[in-house]
């Protein structure tokens, strides 16, 4: 038999602004992700993404796959910096 469990609220608010910050869940309106910061710590860009950018790193050393929410801006600052990393983009 399984007992119901209550939850905290103020818990419950917390797992909702983290679930909020998350940038791979599609909703509505998302901002570009790419880091305009310094030393200091992230800054993140802010313009109206348009593009998840996943990379795949071919050099056979296993490095795992990185996806971005980005700018068109970003986007082709991202193409131009890249070597030998497979890019694939799609529109959001």
């Amino acid at each position: 038999m399984q007992e119901a469990v209550s939850v905290d609220s103020d818990r419950e608010v917390d797992e909702l602004a983290r679930t909020d910050d998350l940038a791979s869940i599609d909703r509505g309106r998302q901002r570009c992700e790419c880091d305009h910061g310094d030393d200091e710590g992230y800054q993140p860009c802010g313009r109206k993404a348009k593009w998840r950018v996943t990379v795949d790193c071919v050099c056979g050393e296993g490095h795992p796959r990185r996806v971005e929410i980005l700018c068109s801006r970003c986007m082709r600052t991202l193409r131009q910096i890249q070597g030998r990393e497979a890019i694939t983009v799609r529109r959001l």
